[in-house]
């Protein structure tokens, strides 16, 4: 807690303690040694995480932004008054504005005016590109995204590309809103360096009634579970009880190896929380995971829903009939399994449509 405001670290890194200047500088000569590898798995990384996304851009955010080097907390609050701020070209490393030498942590901030976006019922996402090492996002004032983990479990995602979506509730769509953005740069350059900057809708997911893309909540699995259906229910009593803590948040969609976990090969489960409308308790629903790598057991309310296993290229499609959810708060527990390479829910579109709607929204993908 800091200021008032609680900052998250995603991810669970390497025990720092009196350590952290040489962990830093092996950092540093990694990253140096293996650019060129890393560029050409950022591309790779890239590619994977837009796959079959139609991104059309709304608003450009790419020109002058405040910045300020520091840490505080009211520096996400969107009355705080940054006039008196600098400004600095986005994207950019902050090196090439004038910063030369700086490590450590600074903030961005900037507006847009949300008549630009068109229908309120869309959701739209925030593009950052390349952000070097770690951020975090906010709109308003409300947590949208970070990736990476800040110190003292740092651990830079200086090649994931930002894509941070951003539910309509939180939107002035009439007005004024507040991009705030921590960062921290563990050396050598840092900053929002490269890449599209703006606002996108996503044409891949039109048809969905309920957009369940953004933050949820993740924590490392202490087994294996693809095979124990009959243990299911204690599972997930666990998991809610009160030795059930540990969850962080974490970006979905995005492989966990981009959001603090490089080396991880193993198992973890995703918990999210949702409001259904009362209007769509009688009707037969579809829930759209999006592509998981590896294998998957999905569960709503506590009732396993659908599952796949070994099919990290297959679109995760589970048929729901009235009964699996109700009106007000439902829950979501997704346990997966990656033997190894990338792991986690990487693709969307992720939510729940009508499945009256369902044939008019595979044909048009």
């Amino acid at each position: 807690m800091r200021d008032g405001l609680e900052y998250s670290s995603i991810g669970i890194g390497t025990e720092i303690g009196g350590q952290e200047d040489d962990l830093t500088m092996k950092s540093i000569y990694a990253r140096n040694s293996c650019v060129i590898f890393m560029t050409l798995a950022g591309m790779f990384w890239l590619s994977c995480a837009r796959g079959q996304d139609k991104w059309d851009r709304l608003v450009n955010l790419e020109g002058k932004w405040k910045f300020n080097i520091g840490d505080k907390a009211a520096w996400s609050v969107p009355s705080y008054d940054d006039t008196k701020w600098e400004e600095i070209y986005v994207p950019s490393k902050w090196e090439d504005e004038g910063f030369n030498g700086y490590n450590g942590y600074a903030w961005y901030r900037t507006t847009f005016n949300g008549k630009e976006l068109g229908p309120k019922s869309q959701g739209v996402n925030l593009f950052l590109g390349y952000i070097d090492d770690v951020d975090e996002v906010y709109v308003n004032g409300h947590k949208v995204g970070g990736s990476g983990s800040f110190p003292p479990r740092y651990h830079t995602s200086y090649d994931a590309f930002r894509n941070y979506y951003l539910q309509p509730s939180i939107i002035n769509f009439t007005g004024v809103n507040v991009i705030a953005v921590r960062v921290y740069d563990a050396g050598i350059e840092g900053g929002i360096v490269s890449g599209d900057v703006g606002l996108y809708v996503n044409r891949s997911e039109v048809g969905l009634t309920i957009n369940l893309r953004g933050m949820w909540e993740f924590r490392l699995s202490p087994g294996k579970y693809m095979k124990k259906g009959d243990q299911d229910l204690k599972l997930l009593a666990e998991l809610e009880g009160k030795d059930g803590g540990g969850w962080i948040d974490m970006p979905v969609p995005s492989y966990w190896e981009k959001q603090g976990f490089p080396d991880f090969d193993g198992s973890a489960w995703y918990r999210k929380k949702f409001n259904i409308p009362k209007q769509l308790v009688t009707e037969d629903m579809v829930l759209v995971l999006g592509k998981i790598d590896d294998s998957d057991k999905t569960y709503l309310n506590g009732k396993l829903v659908g599952s796949m296993i070994d099919r990290h290229d297959q679109l995760r499609i589970y048929f729901l009939k009235p009964g699996d959810f109700k009106a007000g708060e439902n829950i979501l527990h997704i346990y997966v399994d990656d033997p190894q390479g990338a792991g986690g829910i990487y693709e969307g579109p992720v939510g729940m449509m009508r499945q009256s709607e369902f044939t008019r929204f595979m044909r048009w993908r």
